[in-house]
């Protein structure tokens, strides 16, 4: 296992010579920069605002750095970002359900752990199925949360995932190649960091609501 190879998923923007070898795709990070720092003004860098906040300014980093470097160990930590805001989405969820910490947050960190691993050792698309996981343990606890009447404002919610399910499917669009297109900083893994980062700032704002009523 190689971790300076190249990725084991590739784009429709080619990478070239230079210091930055996607610059389109690097350069639409910066969404994530902006939706951060507007989620720590808007917060008053309270600490939801900074949970969200500086979350979203990493993964943004975290992104930036695997599409200027191209390189396998850029896609794990580009991976790791996203896993570790759904990760947070998951926590807030079980603490709102069981009222408790208990030993929820080591649970998580085994979880993250393990799953890093297995897709280290796995490699190919397992970061997609361990990803997707992820994905539905947030929508199976936010309908537990809805149904109980926990979580109200939910059109917050309804607009975020859907900004990610658009996002995530001209993502796929990007990846597999079947639709590429490019005008310069508007490109599908672009406008995939776009829609999250702007789905992002609408968790924040749905959390945020929620947090006020508890």
């Amino acid at each position: 296992m190689n971790l300076l190879s190249s990725p084991t998923i590739e784009y429709c923007e080619k990478p070239i010579q230079g210091l930055i070898k996607r610059p389109y795709y690097a350069l639409s990070n910066l969404a994530f920069l902006f939706s951060g720092l507007l989620i720590l003004y808007k917060g008053k860098m309270n600490r939801l605002a900074k949970i969200f906040g500086f979350t979203a300014i990493t993964i943004g980093i975290l992104s930036f750095f695997y599409d200027a470097s191209y390189l396998y160990i850029s896609q794990l930590f580009d991976l790791a970002g996203m896993l570790l805001f759904v990760n947070i989405l998951i926590f807030l969820n079980i603490k709102s359900l069981r009222k408790t910490f208990n030993n929820l947050i080591w649970f998580q960190i085994l979880a993250f752990t393990a799953s890093m691993a297995v897709i280290i050792i796995i490699r190919g698309f397992t970061g997609n199925v361990v990803f997707g996981s992820y994905v539905l343990a947030v929508v199976i606890s936010e309908y537990l949360l809805y149904r109980n009447k926990t979580h109200l404002n939910h059109k917050y919610w309804i607009l975020a995932f859907g900004l990610f399910v658009l996002g995530f499917a001209i993502w796929l669009l990007d990846e597999s190649k079947t639709l590429c297109f490019s005008f310069g900083l508007l490109n599908g893994r672009a406008v995939f960091h776009y829609l999250n980062a702007i789905s992002i700032y609408y968790l924040y704002i749905f959390y945020d609501l929620n947090s006020a009523r508890a």
